[in-house]
């Protein structure tokens, strides 16, 4: 793997902290000596030789300027070297063990299945010490973290830490597959230890078909995409195999002709990739779907599992994400072969196939299902997933998919949890820590929520799940604030968040600019933390996909396109989330918008304040990006952190009286007269939200901050204020 050097900012601050320290980087004992300096050219003993060694060398070299791993003094030797680094694994090196004997490092009670690291200061030698490889890549990154702060090192310098959930898994970057190998050292920083490779919505990479050819259907795929996509899987593999990342999959199968979102010339060219008899009608708008009750379907699949697993064995682990984007089963009214088959029963024998054919492949794969078009039938659910194979476990959002507000632990969570512990099955919690589908979409933001990170860790900790889920990724060259806070929160889930938060702040924009940042995000923990108890519809509720925009409050309206079903109700000791009758659910979620508006309007004034306060240097965390593209300032990381408070302060304001309005209409079974006579206040209130709606994306529009160009939202928010003005006019 290439070395990228670190760029021109990176090298400046470690020079400012040179000239504060007096000594390279700043590191030494309280009571500097010059028997112990870093230094490029200072001594380094690695004594393991793995890939995962060298990667912890490159680490340690781009920490120095201009330096290359070759130009480090390197030892193989398991023997300390005075005023140098010892960088080991525990297993692998009896000077770490005698540490351990002589009660200076506890890496040996740290479970078997956690990585743990340690930073110790010890006769004149800087121990960097892991139990596995992941632990002592995090040494290193403590470390590195350590010479960033640019403080001198005190004598009795030892820093400690183990993660506390198992599997922390992440893809690699948001967009633009396949990234780069820095999106993989991104999120190794920040404490993955799996990798999901894909997260293709619209394309082809979500199917096993995109890296290997059948002759089976040979057709499936054109060949020059597989061997694109199969090179480009091997490199971002390989790079996980680096940092001791363990690589998995996404898919959607069974593959079909796709939704509303796919052009129609692509529709009709799916049905070229198969023949005719091997195709069913899945009843949906998604299409044809390919046929998993017909033999030939499944000597397909049988094929491509060799196929893949015998060029990829690495992978250990399938996402299987069914009934969306893509992928469908059958109708069990229309197909021949699946008659009377539910789509229950369906996924079930796919899951199977999947086990048993997978397993025989490569050994120990773990195929995980989710709830998305399932758990709504929490009964049916829970029970089909009791007699699941033990390789098959699941991995569970609360409600339906990932929300960034949403930190509930219900029944559903609960029984579930228990369910796959009693199985053997591996059970993974599904969530948003960095980037949601319930937010405001291509806008030039930062959605930064650390505090609310540490809510959803602390949650799944509570529930012990096995490993928890980033299911959209990051666009990780914005150094997100919610990273390191991925970091600190896996390492303890009970820690202070307001501490943490504070920490992450001051040290990622300066005191000046860090205090009033982390007030924000205060406010906006208090928001997320009432909006939490209304997250019932996915994705009606969300300003992507929220019909509002297009539908008056008025009650001929109502009448025609109202808002229906929502989440089931879930019960979390005397609190019931989604309640059961719709005009409860719709006033949930407009009373907890009008609570906490006001704490987005004090996050959106602190976040101001704080930009106003910040200078122009880097953030502090932007040593974990080596890629292309310049990191931001502080000032413009903050000024995209007020842009994402404010789209969704004002968006989701209106949503909320819009859900209200619909509420109140229900409430009064639906009587026109009696609902104008009453809605008088609220629309007046809806009426001025769509105004200063329709002003902030018109300003972003403008100053070049709204990146999707056929966006007409200001347009349909006036076109909405001026129809509720002629309702109340009396005007038709």
């Amino acid at each position: 793997m290439a070395i990228e050097q670190p760029r021109p900012v990176f090298r400046s601050a470690f020079a400012i902290a040179v000239i504060a320290a007096g000594g390279w980087w700043g590191l030494a004992h309280a009571d500097p000596s010059p028997d112990f300096a870093v230094t490029p050219g200072m001594p380094v003993s690695m004594p393991g030789t793995t890939r995962v060694h060298k990667t912890a060398l490159q680490e340690i070299a781009m920490a120095f300027p201009n330096t290359a791993p070759d130009a480090l003094h390197v030892s193989a030797e398991d023997k300390a070297q005075a005023g140098g680094l010892f960088v080991a694994l525990l297993g692998e090196s009896a000077s770490a063990q005698t540490l351990a004997r002589n009660g200076l490092i506890d890496l040996h009670n740290a479970s078997a299945d956690a990585d743990a690291f340690e930073v110790l200061l010890h006769d004149d030698v800087l121990y960097l010490l892991g139990n596995t490889p992941r632990g002592m890549l995090q040494a290193v990154y403590e470390f590195q973290e350590m010479a960033r702060e640019g403080t001198p090192l005190a004598a009795d310098t030892h820093r400690r830490g183990t993660f506390q959930i198992s599997q922390r898994v992440f893809h690699q970057r948001f967009d633009g597959w396949p990234g780069e190998p820095a999106d993989i050292r991104y999120i190794s920083h920040l404490g993955a230890s799996h990798c999901l490779l894909t997260h293709d919505w619209s394309g082809d990479l979500r199917h096993l078909q995109a890296y290997v050819t059948s002759p089976v259907f040979a057709d499936a795929i054109n060949p020059t995409e597989v061997k694109k996509n199969a090179d480009a899987l091997r490199r971002m593999i390989d790079t996980c195999l680096d940092y001791a990342i363990e690589p998995a999959l996404w898919i959607t199968e069974l593959p079909c002709q796709g939704g509303p979102w796919m052009p129609e010339s692509a529709r009709q060219q799916f049905l070229t990739r198969f023949p005719e008899e091997v195709l069913s009608d899945c009843g949906t708008y998604q299409g044809k779907v390919l046929c998993f009750g017909h033999p030939k379907v499944q000597e397909f699949y049988k094929d491509l599992l060799v196929r893949f697993f015998g060029q990829f064995p690495e992978v250990s682990t399938l996402y299987l994400f069914g009934m969306d984007s893509g992928g469908e089963f059958c109708d069990p009214d229309r197909c021949p072969r699946c008659s009377g088959k539910s789509k229950f029963e369906q996924r079930d024998r796919l899951i199977r196939f999947l086990v048993e054919e997978g397993q025989k492949a490569r050994p120990g794969l773990c195929v995980l299902t989710t709830g998305w078009g399932w758990s709504g039938d929490t009964d049916q659910f829970l029970a089909r997933q009791k007699e699941l194979p033990a390789a098959s476990g699941l991995y569970l959002a609360a409600e339906t998919d990932g929300w960034q507000a949403e930190r509930q632990r219900h029944d559903l969570l609960v029984q579930a949890r228990a369910v796959c512990r009693e199985r053997g099955q591996t059970f993974i919690g599904y969530d948003d820590l960095h980037w949601g589908d319930d937010t405001v979409h291509e806008l030039n933001d930062i959605q930064d929520y650390p505090m609310g990170v540490g809510a959803k860790i602390r949650r799944w900790h509570e529930l012990e799940v096995d490993g928890v889920f980033d299911h959209w990724g990051g666009f990780n060259r914005d150094i997100s604030c919610n990273s390191p806070a991925c970091r600190a929160f896996f390492l303890n889930p009970l820690q202070d968040p307001e501490t943490v938060c504070r920490d992450i702040a001051v040290k990622q924009f300066g005191e000046a600019a860090g205090l009033p940042a982390f007030q924000a995000w205060q406010a906006l923990e208090r928001a997320h933390a009432i909006l939490s108890n209304a997250c019932s519809w996915a994705p009606t509720q969300w300003p992507g996909w929220y019909p509002g925009r297009n539908c008056a409050p008025v009650s001929e309206d109502f009448a025609k396109s109202g808002i229906h079903g929502g989440e089931p109700p879930r019960t979390a000791g005397a609190v019931i989330y989604n309640p059961p009758d719709l005009q409860d659910r719709l006033q949930r979620v407009g009373d907890a918008w009008r609570t906490a508006f006001p704490h987005y309007q004090k996050a959106v004034d602190c976040m101001r304040e704080a930009e106003a306060k910040a200078d122009d240097s880097p953030v502090f965390y932007s040593f974990w990006w080596s890629g292309g593209g310049n990191t931001p300032t502080r000032r413009e990381h903050l000024r995209r952190e007020g842009i994402y408070l404010e789209s969704m302060a004002l968006v989701g304001r209106e949503i909320g009286i819009h859900f209200s309005l619909n509420a109140l209409f229900e409430r009064l079974q639906r009587d026109p007269d009696a609902y104008k006579q009453q809605a008088g206040d609220l629309l007046h209130e809806d009426m001025q939200a769509c105004s200063a709606a329709a002003d902030l994306f018109e300003r972003l529009k403008a100053q070049g901050d709204d990146k999707q160009a056929g966006r007409d939202w200001a347009k349909q928010y006036r076109v909405k204020a001026e129809r509720i003005k002629a309702y109340l006019a009396g005007e038709k």
